[in-house]
């Protein structure tokens, strides 16, 4: 059984009652709810206390009242996605041109042959609810990208510890409210700590969620697996995992993974598809040499080890991809050896000092930029 009940609303705006009242008529017998205003001022009026669908406005509306409605409307955040259609009595091709400019959705010649405008006004008014709708859902998803943020920057930095006898500066940069990166550092036992630095591929809720995982592997891998403390077991542990959850093959991520006796300075890594960290002793910087397939990309990929011995006031330089991978206005990469570089140039420095002026850079060349997640971990031995 149809309904009776009127829902979808028209401001029929007209000096000439008259035909006014010929379309309020009309509009009730197709199942529309209408609303007369003669004027300008009174259109203005009705159309905040009625938020119509659509308003129909004599293009003839004294003192230039359809232009000035549709410029007022059109630049209103409440009303800017009501249907304007002007009515008139001329064919003139300007006059048409005018009115679109002005903002009207559409133009048509008065007459008591109304199908055609019943017909135009059912697709604008249908277009508005799709416009209004996908607003909703924006919204929405807005609101829930917001929380899944916040919701992930508890998770992500929940655990973390500091070493002793070291200096650590952490950084991370996501141009978006949700990142695919993440860092981590755990103590394992008996003077070993667990230093993790990993990028999922993509910027959206998806890979923000993937790093939230790789966080779970790590927490859980410290707690049940802490005296088979392989670095190279660990990336290949987390690849096979990447495998059997059958993730989409666009998710995938490059990782590096270490462990550090904070007593002796021991320092053993693997890579898992990540940059080669930098390391700098006794005024001199060199790659740590180390590669390895990413993560999640094959079953049967294999990893190795480097170890390396940390003295004091020596400093580790640790990164994603996007902090090189950033371009100045004429399309050059900074690349890697321009991020070698700065970090040599301030190494003296205290590592705080090194992270900020790093970025300092980094947004200079790029006129403040930055359209990549960008995460660093600068560690210096201070015993």
């Amino acid at each position: 059984m149809k309904s009776n009940i009127l829902t979808e609303k028209v401001l029929i705006v007209d000096s000439n009652i008259d035909y006014a009242n010929f379309l309020q008529k009309f509009l009730k017998e197709s199942g529309y709810l209408s609303y007369i205003a003669s004027s300008y001022e009174e259109a203005i009026n009705m159309a905040y206390d009625k938020i119509p669908d659509c308003i129909l406005v004599d293009y003839m509306l004294p003192n230039a009242g359809a232009s000035r409605l549709s410029g007022h409307i059109k630049n209103d955040n409440i009303l800017k996605n009501i249907a304007i259609l002007f009515l008139t009595a001329t064919n003139s091709k300007a006059e048409f041109i005018k009115a679109y400019e002005c903002g009207a959705d559409g133009f048509f010649l008065k007459s008591i042959d109304t199908d055609i405008l019943l017909s135009k006004m059912k697709a604008y008014i249908r277009l508005k609810k799709a416009i209004e709708s996908n607003i909703m859902y924006m919204n929405i998803l807005k609101q829930d990208i917001e929380y899944a943020s916040k919701l992930q920057k508890s998770i992500l930095s929940y655990g973390n510890t500091s070493i002793p006898k070291n200096d650590i500066s952490i950084f991370h940069y996501a141009p978006n409210e949700v990142s695919g990166d993440y860092s981590g550092i755990k103590s394992i036992n008996d003077g070993w700590y667990a230093i993790l630095l990993a990028d999922v591929s993509g910027h959206g809720v998806a890979a923000s969620m993937l790093t939230i995982l790789i966080k779970s592997f790590f927490d859980s891998h410290i707690i049940t697996n802490y005296k088979n403390t392989s670095p190279a077991n660990f990336i290949k542990e987390l690849n096979q995992f990447f495998i059997e959850e059958n993730f989409d093959k666009s998710l995938f991520a490059s990782v590096f993974y270490a462990i550090y006796n904070n007593d002796t300075g021991d320092f053993i890594c693997s890579s898992g598809g990540s940059p080669k960290p930098i390391f700098y002793s006794k005024d001199s910087a060199q790659e740590i040499n180390i590669e390895g397939p990413l993560v999640g990309m094959s079953e049967d990929s294999e990893y190795s080890e480097v170890h390396i011995k940390l003295n004091h006031n020596d400093i580790l330089f640790i990164f994603t991809d996007g902090a090189y991978e950033i371009f100045n206005p004429e399309g050059k990469m900074f690349g890697d050896e321009g991020l070698k570089n700065v970090f040599v140039k301030n190494a003296h420095k205290d590592v705080n000092v090194i992270k900020d002026n790093i970025i300092k850079e980094l947004k200079s060349f790029s006129g403040n930029i930055l359209s990549d997640d960008i995460s660093m971990i600068i560690l210096r031995r201070t015993n």
